[in-house]
């Protein structure tokens, strides 16, 4: 028995376990806290069913239950769709060009011009102080490595260089192009007034988010996007990233992290 668990837990069997137990924990990571779990735990119950109506002989009962298992895994992947789209954009979002700096800019086919970059990103923070002051919503969109060409077709086309002051305009109350959201792509304006995918479950209750809110996080959960958010209400200033928002931010603050995430 020893000599048999010696061969067993060699180098290569506990690597195995270890990945196992890493993309468990994503998975556990992802769905706790939601109906996802509940759903699991329904699902392990039918399929223990299943093993204890084989072992008791019972072969009317266990057929009748085969037909659904066999259906188990489609099943699966159309209730968990979202969860398995939020896990593959996770390792997307980890192994994409943006991580490696100024190689991955050339990989995208990104001529890099820090002088110019640095340029828009004023523009936007000064763009965002002024609307904060006026209490003036805005939601501005910044591609990282992808160009978000399906939202920006929703919205109408502007293809214009980054200026705080056409940035302000489009969000100014009488401007036809304010109810929506401006995407900025390779430092030009793509389009504004564009429809935004809504988060798709508040992780904190507690918390109430408005429906520019919930644009901003569901933006940042199904893009690698980021997403300034100047609250009209407040005038707080937050960034959106990966399904999370930032500590309000000065527009100082909001230039060196947008900066430093691109």
């Amino acid at each position: 028995m020893q000599e048999a668990l010696q061969t067993w837990l060699n180098w290569h069997n506990l690597f195995d376990l270890s990945l196992v137990g890493i993309l468990l924990a994503l998975a556990w990571r992802m769905i706790r806290g939601s109906l996802v779990v509940y759903l699991l735990v329904g699902v392990l119950a039918f399929n223990l069913l299943f093993q204890l109506a084989q072992w008791l002989e019972l072969p009317l009962f266990s057929a009748l239950l085969e037909q659904f298992v066999g259906l188990g895994v489609l099943a699966l992947i159309i209730v968990f769709q979202p969860e398995i789209r939020k896990f593959l954009l996770m390792i997307g979002r980890n192994a994409e060009p943006s991580k490696l700096g100024k190689l991955g800019r050339l990989m995208d086919g990104v001529v890099y011009n820090e002088q110019e970059e640095q340029g828009w990103i004023r523009a936007v923070s000064e763009a965002c102080a002024r609307l904060s002051e006026n209490r003036t919503g805005a939601l501005i969109v910044i591609a990282r490595t992808s160009e978000l060409k399906l939202f920006a077709a929703t919205g109408m086309p502007v293809d214009a260089l980054i200026s705080s002051d056409l940035l302000e305009a489009i969000f100014r109350k009488e401007s036809p192009l304010h109810d929506g959201a401006v995407i900025l792509a390779k430092g030009r304006i793509q389009a504004a007034s564009c429809v935004l995918p809504l988060e798709e479950h508040n992780s904190n209750p507690s918390t109430k988010h408005g429906m520019r809110h919930k644009a901003a996080l569901g933006m940042s959960e199904n893009s690698d996007a980021l997403v300034v958010l100047v609250s009209e209400e407040s005038g707080l200033i937050v960034l959106a990233d990966n399904g999370q928002f930032s500590d309000p931010l000065t527009p100082n603050d909001l230039m060196h992290r947008i900066s430093s995430t691109l």
